[in-house]
């Protein structure tokens, strides 16, 4: 071995450690990119040369820039991911319809239950009075008002649910075509031996912002590709499939919400092309959106519209058999005939306060008669309308703490995860310092080679000279 492969070592030696810092310094300006994995420098020995029948080494070489990466953690974040998804939503949603229901803060529907059957009570210590008569009318329309308010409250929220799947959809298509985007750069990177490290984490860290959204699979390819596929009881459909994307899309499902406009489905084309499918979400933020509207949010609407129902259907049977200062006999409400939408149909009869039917008869009206009036007064305990609405109230406030607690435990088991992926694959800075200052001692080192030997051949010239 001569001085020029002194002087070779010494050369790809600052090659390496340079490329070594630049690991380094890489890892350093991605301290606080989310989904950023530290790499490292992998070193090999050059491949050694025969001198004198002796193999003697030629120096260092960068076998690959590698990072930290672990799948299982990846799997179990995603699983995570989704799980949190659903569960924030609805803590989300809840939280927003649970004020209605808040009896403590605001005068609701529970409190107008209780004075519209005091006024009952009042009227029938002077059946006579027209401001008992007033206050009886009065406080009908302060009821069917708040029937109105919660039955509309929720109904709005349910409309918003259905709303929101669009531009969650849109999301999530655009995470996908991000996915298959990054798919298609790995491949042709890692192709010609290039580091595709960074495209890797942007693509894993977009898998973990979709199963947010949605419980998925993913499986990765050797090509460096990773493909995603979406299953429920409706069947597997693939979401990504190496440089190609799938699609949500929204279809009307052939039903209407309260408010009568049409309700929507999920439907998803595969990647690489096919016939659209409807799909049946139940993971997620978008199989939360979906239940929300469906079922927990239809839920409250319907135990709402079938205490209007019960209340219109027993106080009419009550009233209409009784008489008025005109000697009339007439319904409260207006009849309904079916609970749904009673709620927000709910109005008075008349507004007459002669036709408020405190006397219960029969012709001629005996002064002082108050027994309907007294009747009307005792259906609110005789039949539990407080009561049912209690329950339901309760119902709410259990809802929302459950709600909350999932979501207090889904952060904790997210931010264990999250540590253990920081502590595999966060960078270090404390760690990354003490790298570069080894590197800066190498690369000093492989320098003072390269002047060492530029002044041993400097001494040979003179020799000869």
């Amino acid at each position: 071995m001569g001085l020029s492969a002194v002087l070779q070592i010494g050369t790809t030696g600052m090659r390496v450690y340079q490329v070594a810092t630049e690991v380094a310094s890489e890892n350093i300006a991605n301290v606080n990119t989310p989904g950023y994995s530290r790499q490292r420098i992998v070193l090999e020995t050059a491949e050694p040369s025969t001198h004198n029948g002796f193999p003697l080494g030629s120096g260092v070489n960068v076998a690959t820039v590698e990072r930290y990466y672990d799948a299982l953690l990846q799997k179990q974040l995603v699983n995570a991911s989704t799980t949190s998804g659903y569960d924030s939503k609805r803590s989300e949603v809840l939280q927003q319809i649970e004020p209605i229901f808040n009896e403590v803060a605001l005068d609701g529907l529970g409190a107008a239950i209780s004075d519209y059957f005091s006024s009952w009570q009042d009227l029938s210590l002077n059946p006579t009075g027209n401001a008992e008569r007033q206050a009886v009318l009065n406080q009908g329309q302060a009821l069917a008002d708040q029937f109105h308010y919660s039955a509309g409250t929720i109904s709005e929220a349910i409309t918003t649910q259905n709303e929101s799947l669009q531009p969650l959809t849109d999301e999530m298509n655009s995470m996908l075509s991000d996915i298959a985007r990054l798919n298609g750069q790995i491949k042709l990177t890692e192709l010609v031996s290039g580091n595709a490290n960074e495209m890797r984490d942007q693509r894993d860290y977009l898998v973990r912002q979709l199963s947010e959204k949605l419980a998925v699979s993913f499986t990765e390819n050797s090509d460096g590709s990773t493909d995603v596929s979406y299953t429920d009881t409706t069947g597997t459909y693939s979401l990504v499939s190496g440089s190609f994307a799938g699609s949500f899309s929204l279809v009307n499902s052939g039903t209407t919400l309260p408010d009568g406009s049409a309700r929507l489905s999920v439907q998803v084309t595969p990647a690489g092309g096919g016939a659209a499918a409807t799909i049946a979400p139940t993971t997620g933020e978008l199989g939360a959106t979906i239940a929300m509207r469906d079922t927990t949010l239809q839920g409250y609407l319907d135990e709402v519209d079938t205490l209007a129902f019960t209340m219109i259907n027993q106080v009419n049977a009550v009233h209409s058999a009784g008489y008025g200062l005109d000697s009339t006999q007439n319904n409260f409400f207006t009849p309904v005939a079916v609970s749904t939408g009673a709620a927000e149909s709910m109005a008075l009869a008349f507004s007459d306060i002669n036709k408020v039917a405190a006397a219960q008869g029969p012709l001629p009206i005996t002064a002082g008669d108050n027994r309907n009036a007294l009747a009307l007064a005792t259906l609110n305990r005789t039949n539990g309308y407080s009561d049912e609405y209690n329950k339901l109230v309760a119902q709410v406030g259990l809802d929302v703490q459950n709600a909350t607690t999932f979501v207090k435990q889904d952060a904790a088991f997210l931010k264990q995860l999250t540590t253990l992926r920081d502590s595999n694959s966060g960078v270090s800075l404390d760690e990354e310092l003490t790298d570069l200052m080894k590197y800066q001692r190498s690369y000093q080192a492989c320098a003072k080679l390269i002047t060492t030997a530029g002044d041993m051949l400097d001494i040979a010239v003179n020799l000869v000279r």
